[in-house]
């Protein structure tokens, strides 16, 4: 017999990524880092419309969830770059599956 939904117990591991998935711009974040490792300006300059402040607030979100990776780079001045860890290309390569398949049922 099925088990019902209601009744099924799920992990809560992923409940994090899911969260800040929800979050506009993430998935425009994600995708130009899967492209490219990018400054802060870079990011903001690459994705119109984005407001400093939300692209602040969804970089260190990524990086709680250990999705993207933050390097600062002792020169004069500093740099921060940001790039995806491990967990963070395979999630863009989900993010990918999911684009084409929407284009093949567009």
């Amino acid at each position: 017999m099925k088990e019902s939904l209601i009744e099924t117990t799920y992990s809560t591991e992923w409940s994090g990524i899911w969260q800040v998935l929800g979050c506009k711009w993430t998935f425009h974040i994600l995708r130009f880092l899967a492209v490219q490792d990018a400054q802060f300006n870079q990011i903001q300059t690459a994705i119109d419309g984005l407001p400093a402040s939300t692209l602040s607030t969804r970089l260190k979100a990524l990086e709680e969830e250990r999705i993207v990776s933050r390097t600062v780079e002792d020169s004069s001045p500093p740099t921060v770059e940001y790039s995806l860890t491990e967990k963070g290309t395979e999630l863009a390569a989900i993010i990918e599956q999911i684009e084409e398949l929407e284009s093949r049922y567009a």
